[in-house]
């Protein structure tokens, strides 16, 4: 008998024990109604923003924080400086499960700023290349500089696999696009450039108001902080940015310690440090992730995870964070023969606060049930997940079918073989995780459990996930269970 994998769900892989073409009275549908796993679990491309060593329980992004003349010391440096330099900071980053986040900039306030001059943000360490103008944003030699230093970037980044999406960066302090703010004209011509050079990954801009004539997602650097941010930021959120969500990603950071040049903002903040606000204020920045769809954020990542409330706050903002895919509902054949027809369908709902923002496949294969491996596989057509959308919180138990269309009902593959597909009880009908693709270093979590874990394949891109249907044997620990099963 051929074991189905249960399939992955997101960005993914639907794998079922085997099944194909049959009358129904002699192989009635399996139907499999999963229970969703509950606690807060890691996925690619959400969630907290972290370093590079993949240490964090939750993160698998991290933001890179790139000095232009390290990636063009001259007008005459070309694209390879970049993926020279890309290969080296970011080497081995796919074995620790962790997508970059990139933003080039070219000045970072000085360890002394506003001591002397009043300004927080000068004096400033300079990252412009020798034969540039530093704190130029705005003359055409710098454009012209600026559009292709934009290409460069596109040639290196946009089809890495490494990289998950684009800050755009560049102008001012910390490339937060502020102090100066880019005029509309640069605005412009930087958008274009962006557009142009990057056709596959997504680009975020700093501000809301800014850009307005590209369909750019936002990295909001001081994410929720009271004061001016909130009352500048809330209105094009809920405005003209009000759906930019379903197709853009909205990231940044959540800040903490800006207050050195400015005490009063000290109390107006998220927290004090981030401990103390995903000990004592995460319900509250839930809610906003929820309220205005945020994908990642930063900075707030650095909470303790041995303060026990802390811990807990910290897996209440995961589980808002982006994406969270819940399977309902499975349904297959008992059986196919040799010729036959595979017929598949799912249910989904994305009970969380964003869209998945790339189109990433959905594979059905049929497992040896001995060596796990697939002995047919094949991915849906037709079937995209950024199209698993979360509701507006009133509708969110309403759940997609995927897999059916008006005129065929489920999608149907030739699978060549004949196989008998287990039912209940065989099939768990335990909770299972909806995870991404990761390496096989970080495949199961640590603690006890008798919840089926999810079994990945290596690192692709695009990934693909896998979900294992068996039940981890009573007593034994996921991460046991599965280095038994991978060796």
């Amino acid at each position: 008998m051929i074991q189905l994998r249960a399939a992955s769900v997101v960005g993914c892989i639907l794998m079922l024990p085997g099944c194909a073409n049959v009358d129904p009275a002699d192989s009635p549908d399996v139907v499999i109604n999963p229970l969703p796993y509950e606690q807060a679990f890691k996925n690619p491309l959400k969630g907290f923003i972290a370093g590079l060593n993949g240490r964090h329980e939750y993160a698998t992004l991290s933001r890179e924080y790139v000095r232009w003349n390290e990636i063009e010391a001259s007008v005459a440096d070309g694209s390879d400086k970049i993926v020279a330099y890309s290969n080296r900071r970011w080497k081995d980053v796919e074995k620790r499960n962790i997508k970059i986040i990139p933003r080039v900039f070219l000045e970072w306030p000085g360890k002394s700023a506003g001591a002397s001059t009043g300004d927080p943000y000068t004096p400033y360490d300079s990252y412009f290349p020798a034969d540039m103008t530093p704190r130029d944003y705005t003359s055409e030699a710098f454009q012209r500089r600026l559009v292709r230093m934009i290409e460069k970037m596109g040639e290196a980044w946009d089809n890495d696999p490494r990289i998950a999406f684009i800050e755009s960066g560049m102008i001012g302090p910390w490339g937060e696009q502020h102090h100066p703010s880019p005029s509309d004209e640069v605005q412009q011509v930087m958008g274009e450039a962006f557009k142009r050079a990057f056709k596959h990954k997504l680009v975020m801009v700093r501000y809301p108001w800014q850009f307005t004539n590209f369909t750019f997602g936002v990295y909001w650097d001081s994410f929720a902080n009271k004061g001016w941010e909130m009352r500048e930021q809330v209105p094009w959120l809920e405005g003209p940015l009000a759906q930019r969500w379903q197709t853009a990603p909205m990231g940044g950071e959540v800040a903490f310690q800006i207050g050195q040049h400015d005490p009063k903002e000290i109390p107006a903040r998220v927290g004090k440090d981030p401990t103390d606000a995903a000990a004592n204020n995460s319900e509250w920045v839930a809610r906003l992730i929820r309220r205005w769809h945020w994908t990642a954020l930063g900075w707030i990542s650095n909470y303790q995870p041995t303060n026990a409330p802390a811990a807990v706050g910290a897996a209440r903002l995961q589980k808002a964070f982006g994406y969270r895919i819940v399977l309902d509902e499975v349904r297959y054949p008992g059986r196919i023969t040799p010729g036959g027809k595979l017929s598949v369908a799912f249910v989904v709902r994305n009970v969380g606060s964003a869209p998945f923002y790339y189109s990433w496949p959905v594979e059905v294969a049929l497992l040896d049930p001995t060596t796990r491996q697939p002995v047919w596989k094949s991915t849906f057509q037709n079937v995209d997940i950024r199209q698993w959308r979360p509701g507006n919180f009133s509708d969110i138990g309403q759940g997609i079918l995927v897999g059916q269309n008006k005129k065929t009902q489920q999608f149907k593959w030739n699978t060549g073989g004949e196989y008998d597909l287990p039912a209940p009880p065989f099939v768990s009908k335990e909770p299972l995780k909806s995870r991404m693709a990761f390496p096989k270093e970080h495949i199961f979590s640590r603690s006890r459990s008798s919840i089926p874990q999810a079994m990945f394949p290596p690192f692709a891109s695009p990934a693909r996930t896998i979900f294992e249907a068996a039940v981890i044997p009573s007593g034994a620990s996921a991460w046991e269970f599965g280095r038994q099963r991978l060796n």
